[in-house]
């Protein structure tokens, strides 16, 4: 719903340019009002979208009526009337109907026992001046961004890295960069800059305003009930609950004061938002959807059949090879990074005719990760038992093994964490040597368990669900558009993270409980076709001048960025050989072409022995 920016050091006063300019660099965020607070040793920054009580009455930062108290925040309380009667009963008064006064009176009332109460997408920073103390904290699963940076006494939180870079510099950094190039998303606390860093989500940090010493605290595992599945649940019984929680959760999200609408793909996810989207409105709701056609994979016919069966009022967004190429220097800008996603750019694209309508969209992020929706959910004992093949068999053997570069995939590497990379691994390690991620956040947050696809389910949720909401988050507020994913519920994850495997991802099958949920809303042959997701043409647009294809000279031009990891001629023979039309052993070059684009952007680039 908006962004933000909090500087500390303690005597410091921050110069009135600093903070308009970083104004400008957030005002995307937030379009509706803007506000200020600067004194010595603090200034905060922020920008308001404005959903709950969009009267002036709810801008930020907000104080509290002596002003000892100053919250800024991002996001939104899902449960805010709870936490309002709560606090009522305590003897609140307020004077809004907005969840940011609700979340400074948990704060000042309950400290930091406030944040375990609190359901809903959020990122704050709370100030306590008297005893010279301020907050900032995320919520549970890492939904809405919060970045931080540290140099000698100063200390900046922001909800973009951008601001941030105006104190510690823009400079890649290589930790990241490796990451960038392998899994497309450099994981935990990675930002893809040097010195700025995201906190984790369920994480809150104390800055004292006398010295600018920091502490890091946990008030939240989002996977601890992933540690305590029940055994003892059926699968009918798992459907009940999961039906429950999906549509509480979808309730939850339609709180808004300006209305809200619905991203449509035609998948499952999506279908069902809308679905019972449409069922508790109780009237025509907004749905909008990207088109692709004629590409074969476009899923306009299924669109088509949630659109009629819940009279839906439905947008169809026709894309193109060159919109997505015109588009993409602006969503790895926005992105702060290249696009973890090919989906980005339509996605930013999307939201920018959505935006002409509403302020709000609902989507369906977040499902594959906690109903285990990926092929490899459907394919895990094969994945398993590669991994332990890979780390057994001696490099030589490879080669005479069936399906050999399956086994080399996982070979001395975590298999839960390595089946999340797209495209082909061993071409792009083959290019760039000096590349291979080290074991990060995936493996740390994978070696916590035994089970296999607690593992995999664990990386999903930690990991790869992050980049999905990360690119949610910025796409849309790119154009000023407030994104929200009911899947990705704290509610709903803590009920379907303690279903037994053998329920929710018994092999064979995806998301076997959600599907079974979905058959009460949606079409048969619509829940159980052959998932797509949103896919783009990509081979078609890489090679055709007009699309993707007119960034490939970027890779190996004299000025590219890449060039400088490797063999530059082993670089200009991939891209020539997929000229020539070869297809087998090539790196993704739609991602290569993203952190090319990202690399040029940094004001400075990270050495090759820094690697």
């Amino acid at each position: 719903m908006c962004g933000f920016a909090a500087l500390f050091e303690p005597g410091r006063l921050f110069a009135p340019d600093l903070l308009s300019a970083i104004d400008r660099d957030l005002v995307h965020r937030g379009p509706d009002s803007g506000g200020q607070v600067s004194m010595a040793g603090m200034a905060m920054v922020f920008r308001r979208l404005a959903i709950m009580d969009p009267s002036a009455v709810s801008d930020q930062p907000m104080s509290e009526a002596d002003g000892r108290y100053t919250l800024i925040f991002n996001g939104e309380i899902y449960n805010q009337r709870a936490l309002r009667q709560a606090l009522e009963s305590e003897g609140v008064r307020f004077r809004t109907t907005g969840d940011t006064e609700v979340l400074l009176q948990a704060l000042i009332r309950w400290g930091e026992s406030a944040l375990p109460r609190l359901e809903g997408m959020y990122a704050f920073v709370f100030v306590d001046e008297k005893n010279a103390v301020a907050m900032a904290g995320r919520d549970p699963l890492g939904i809405k961004p919060l970045y931080l940076a540290r140099r000698g006494r100063f200390t900046g939180f922001a909800s973009e890295a951008g601001p941030l870079t105006r104190f510690v510099g823009a400079e890649a950094d290589p930790a990241a960069l490796a990451e960038l190039l392998m899994f497309r998303f450099a994981a935990g606390r990675l930002s893809n800059y040097r010195g700025i860093e995201r906190v984790p989500g369920g994480h809150f940090v104390r800055v004292s305003l006398t010295d600018g010493a920091i502490s890091e605290h946990r008030f939240c595992d989002p996977l601890k009930e992933l540690h305590e599945p029940d055994s003892s649940l059926t699968a009918a019984e798992a459907d009940e609950l999961a039906e429950q929680a999906v549509r509480q959760s979808v309730i939850d999200h339609l709180q808004s004061d300006v209305g809200f609408c619905v991203q449509l793909s035609g998948g499952i996810d999506s279908s069902l938002v809308s679905a019972i989207s449409s069922k508790e409105f109780g009237r025509p709701v907004q749905s909008f959807g990207i088109n692709l056609q004629p590409w074969p994979q476009d899923e306009r016919r299924w669109r088509d059949a949630i659109a009629k069966q819940y009279r839906l009022d439905h947008h169809e967004v026709k894309l193109t090879g060159a919109d997505y190429a015109d588009a993409l220097p602006q969503a790895v800008a926005r992105m702060e990074g290249p696009i973890a996603h090919t989906g980005c750019v339509l996605l930013m694209l999307l939201c920018k005719e959505i935006a002409r309508h509403r302020k709000v969209v609902l989507t369906g992020e977040g499902a594959d990760e906690f109903f285990g929706g990926y092929s490899r959910y459907q394919n895990w004992r094969q994945i398993e038992r590669r991994g332990k093949i890979g780390s057994l068999v001696p490099t030589s053997m490879w080669p005479y093994l069936d399906r050999w570069r399956e086994y080399r995939r996982y070979a001395r590497n975590d298999a839960a964490s390595r089946a999340t990379i797209q495209g082909d691994f061993l071409a792009t390690a083959d290019i760039f040597p000096d590349l291979i991620p080290a074991p990060g956040a995936r493996e740390r947050v994978a070696g916590e368990f035994s089970d296999f696809r607690s593992r995999m389910f664990a990386v999903d949720q930690t990991a790869y669900l992050e980049s999905l909401l990360l690119r949610q988050d910025k796409m849309a507020m790119t154009h000023s558009l407030e994104a929200r994913v009911p899947f990705a519920h704290w509610p709903l994850a803590r009920v379907v993270n303690r279903f037994p495997h053998s329920v929710r991802a018994p092999g064979g099958d995806t998301k076997p409980v959600l599907k079974r949920v979905a058959e009460r809303y949606l079409p048969h042959d619509l829940v159980h076709r052959k998932k797509v997701g949103l896919t783009i043409p990509t081979h078609e647009w890489l090679a055709d001048d007009k699309a993707l294809g007119r960034y490939l000279p970027l890779l190996t031009d004299a000025d590219s960025r890449l060039a400088q990891w490797t063999d530059a001629k082993k670089l200009r023979g991939a891209v020539e050989a997929f000229r020539a039309g070869r297809r087998h052993a090539l790196p993704p070059f739609e991602h290569m072409i993203g952190v090319e684009l990202w690399l040029r952007s940094v004001a400075q680039l990270p050495l090759r022995a820094a690697a």
